[in-house]
């Protein structure tokens, strides 16, 4: 019988031991925060030796990373040839991922840490914010090639405005993202208002 046929069944050790890492390290930010987080609580809680996680990250900022890297899911970028469909297959993918990722209790406790902290807040932009910013740049560009949006439209300036609201919602509505995101049509609606080309006459 070979080495491969005598491993037992279920994920190989190394992979088991990363993911309760990184699992223990995504709990104690939620429980403890950054500042307080430390290494050997991660060790503790997700019972491994600290070698173990010391070959993988040799710092508590690497090991966060990781961590947030776990949390975060790479969403597709649409492509429906209309702004409006683009920004609600966004959202609603926005939305489901946060769920399954138990988002609510997590994202407001990362966002009032990485105010206070700049090493925090360069691993949450990164991790968690850019990539979708860039979901929302990309639609955004493309509907201003196609004529969709005026040629002189501030695209960043666009993704705070239709991202601002519904983060000031989910952080007012105790962390529930659902009902936050509920009024982004109507975003979306009232600013192509103002961002729209002018209408040509007939």
């Amino acid at each position: 019988m070979t080495a491969v046929e005598r491993r037992p069944p279920g994920r190989p050790r190394s992979e088991r031991s990363h993911l309760a890492i990184v699992q223990a390290t995504l709990e104690l930010l939620t429980e403890v925060g950054y500042q307080r987080l430390t290494m050997e609580q991660v060790q503790r809680r997700a019972g491994v030796g600290k070698a173990t996680i010391y070959r993988r990250w040799s710092s508590k900022p690497e090991l966060v990373k990781a961590a947030l890297q776990h949390f975060s899911i790479e969403l597709p970028i649409p492509d429906t040839g209309s702004l409006a469909e683009d920004y609600a297959t966004i959202a609603a993918a926005v939305v489901a991922a946060a769920k399954d990722r138990d988002a609510a209790l997590l994202m407001p406790r990362l966002l009032a840490d990485a105010s206070r902290d700049p090493e925090l807040h360069a691993l949450f932009y990164a991790q968690l914010v850019e990539p979708r910013r860039r979901l929302l740049r990309v639609a955004l560009e493309r509907a201003r090639e196609r004529g969709e949006l005026r040629a002189d439209v501030d695209i960043e300036l666009t993704i705070d405005m239709l991202v601002g609201p519904i983060i000031y919602r989910f952080l007012i509505t105790g962390g529930d993202l659902a009902p936050a995101a509920a009024p982004a049509p109507q975003l979306l609606a009232a600013l192509l208002a103002g961002l729209s080309p002018p209408r040509r006459a007939r």
